[in-house]
């Protein structure tokens, strides 16, 4: 089961399927994709809707849609067992961390982020529309925050299958932390964890 963002583009296809190992490099090319990175080990959690101390250790495939127009643009991440043999589970990323990104010498980029509140926002309620159409009703959603500072909600569905969760992170303000320098959190994302 697929479906693309009706007032999208290209580039933007949510997969709930599970793929295997040998099958991402080549559904990811027809995507027009560019492999960013491959990570040894990065934790998932196993139930994101009511724990956040319970980790799956994975390993991640990283790839970059290059026809995303969003800024920043979609990064999808696979995440595999210690073996690459079973997919636990996968990201849809429109956010900073991929996992290289560095916020020093991107100031003004940083900037320009912020003030595209909006923008997330829109993004946020499209995907929000088409995940509804897909899955129904959220089985859980929540507004943490929601004051001059930042901006952060999340939503999960859940099936015998799958949890989805749709998640948007937006800093109004770019805070620096000293002896580190800005270290913003914008991000919208779906992340599918399989059962």
């Amino acid at each position: 089961m697929a479906f693309f963002l009706s007032n999208s583009i290209i580039g933007q296809v949510i997969d709930f399927n599970k793929i295997s190992i040998s099958e991402v490099e080549a559904y990811e090319k027809n995507q027009n994709s560019t492999p960013k990175d491959t990570l040894d080990y990065f934790g998932i959690l196993k139930n994101p809707h009511f724990d956040l101390e319970t980790l799956v250790p994975t390993k991640a495939l990283i790839f970059k849609r290059n026809d995303d127009d969003f800024d920043p643009q979609l990064h999808v991440w696979y995440h595999y067992d210690k073996g690459w043999s079973e997919l636990k589970g996968k990201r849809y990323y429109w956010g900073l961390y991929n996992p290289s990104f560095k916020a020093k010498g991107n100031e003004e980029w940083l900037k320009k982020l912020s003030e595209n509140e909006k923008g997330f926002k829109e993004k946020n309620e499209s995907l929000k529309k088409e995940l509804k159409s897909e899955l129904g009703v959220p089985s859980k959603q929540r507004i943490i925050a929601d004051n001059e500072n930042n901006f952060v909600e999340n939503l999960f569905w859940e099936d015998d299958e799958k949890i989805v969760k749709l998640a948007i992170s937006f800093d109004r303000k770019l805070n620096e932390i000293p002896g580190i320098g800005i270290f913003p959190r914008f991000k919208i994302e779906v992340m599918i964890t399989y059962k």
